[in-house]
């Protein structure tokens, strides 16, 4: 959510159960124009909060020019009012995202990982078990890791939301206005908060009517495990539409039909649900 919203869109948390206090929502909104002025970003948006055993981690990202995904800067806090560049990691695997240990909170935390023994094949191609692999890894690197999968696997906005331009920056559309009921309710008019990861071509033969400047990016439904990735609901009484990722606990993405309300929070512990892949 942009940080100009939350005052427009707080009360949407609640369909994550969860919330900001008064003071919090004020150092957050106050924080955060600082932040942007300080790193000179175009637009800056609220995450959420991954939650810690001993302190929590409060979430921002924010775009140096008006393409959301080229140079975009992922920020952390401790206390809503000092706020910390996320850094990519020198290394990094994506098998980081098979850590089940809670974080600790502590950026400086330097956590232990053993992800087992490795094999290998013999001339027979009969598996050798080999030494353990462990890791050790600072708890910050792993915190830009997981707030980079929760914004490339579990955020999605309607379609029409992200706009491809002819020179190829992806940008808000502005003219956004909504999507009907009828719409809202299908998986299909969902997309991926990213670039694309499936060739432009492709996404645009999936759909039978399909526009070059929306239908360039990946739809939600077109993930692993398909279908299953999301659980889509719809609040009745305020036509609000909800897609809750199971992959990533926490992370919920809304949408109110015929409006421009749209967004996605998290609020989780930053450990990926692997059991989704055995759901029968």
């Amino acid at each position: 959510m942009n940080y100009e919203s939350l005052p427009e869109y707080l009360s949407y948390l609640s369909y994550g159960f969860r919330t900001l206090s008064s003071e919090e929502h004020f150092k957050l909104e106050h924080s955060l124009r600082n932040l942007q002025r300080a790193q000179q970003l175009n637009s800056v948006y609220f995450l959420g909060k991954l939650e810690g055993m001993e302190a929590d981690y409060y979430l921002a990202f924010g775009c140096p020019g008006q393409d959301l995904f080229s140079g975009r800067k992922l920020f952390y806090s401790l206390n809503l009012i000092d706020w910390y560049l996320l850094l990519e990691p020198k290394s990094w695997t994506s098998d980081w995202d098979q850590i089940k240990s809670m974080f600790r909170g502590d950026p400086a935390f330097q956590l232990t990982v053993d992800f087992g023994p490795q094999f290998t094949l013999d001339e027979d191609l009969v598996p050798i078990e080999g030494a353990s692999r462990i890791l050790v890894l600072k708890e910050q690197d792993r915190l830009w890791f997981v707030v980079s999968r929760l914004l490339e696997e579990a955020a999605v906005v309607p379609r029409g939301v992200l706009y491809h331009t002819t020179d190829g920056k992806s940008v808000i559309n502005s003219f956004f206005d909504g999507m009907p009921v009828c719409d809202g309710v299908d998986l299909r008019n969902y997309h991926h908060f990213r670039l694309p990861v499936t060739e432009p071509r492709k996404n645009l033969l999936k759909r039978d009517k399909c526009s070059y400047f929306f239908d360039v990016f990946d739809p939600a439904v077109y993930c692993i495990p398909k279908v299953e990735s999301f659980d889509l609901t719809r609040d009745p009484m305020r036509d609000v539409v909800l897609l809750k990722s199971l992959q990533w606990p926490g992370m919920v993405s809304f949408q109110r039909a015929n409006s421009k309300a749209y967004g996605f929070f998290y609020f989780g512990d930053g450990r990926k649900n692997w059991n989704l892949m055995f759901k029968f």
